[in-house]
């Protein structure tokens, strides 16, 4: 680290889930579906929508933050976002709790995905993700 650099936060959790909201009269999320592989029939395989939540903490007044999917074996990015965060000075120590809701997800290659939280160029985190093709049966013996 640099002087004048800031710790980078500290990722408390890093979930891909179905359903992913809010209660409204807890305040508590409630995740649902949590997985980490995904079955299609033939490639490219579409995920109809992929709920990507996470937690930090430690956060410095003021950091860059992105989430990129990336191909574990080509390296390909098939996906990227992010930008400043901004936090309070006067509690470094409190939890920012994010949801992002992806839409139409176009998986073009089979194996492992790597969902990554960076900092920078540092990744704080990432929690793998499976495609594989199964394909569908189409002689399938009679029963007798």
């Amino acid at each position: 680290m640099k002087p004048g650099e800031s710790e980078p936060p500290v990722v408390n959790s890093l979930l891909l889930a179905d359903r992913v909201y809010r209660d409204r009269d807890t305040g508590k999320w409630v995740i649902a579906g949590v997985f980490s592989g995904l079955k299609t029939r033939a490639l490219p395989g579409r995920l109809d929508q992929l709920n990507i939540f996470f937690q930090l903490t430690n956060a410095g007044r003021s950091f860059n933050l992105r989430l990129r999917i990336e191909h574990a074996e080509s390296g390909d990015v098939m996906f990227e976002m992010g930008g400043p965060m901004h936090t309070s000075p006067a509690d470094p120590l409190r939890v920012i709790e994010h949801l992002v809701r992806l839409q139409d997800v176009l998986f073009r290659r089979e194996g492992k995905y790597w969902i990554q939280l960076l900092s920078g160029e540092e990744i704080l985190t990432q929690a793998p993700l499976h495609v594989e093709v199964v394909p569908v049966e189409t002689d399938r013996p009679e029963d007798q």
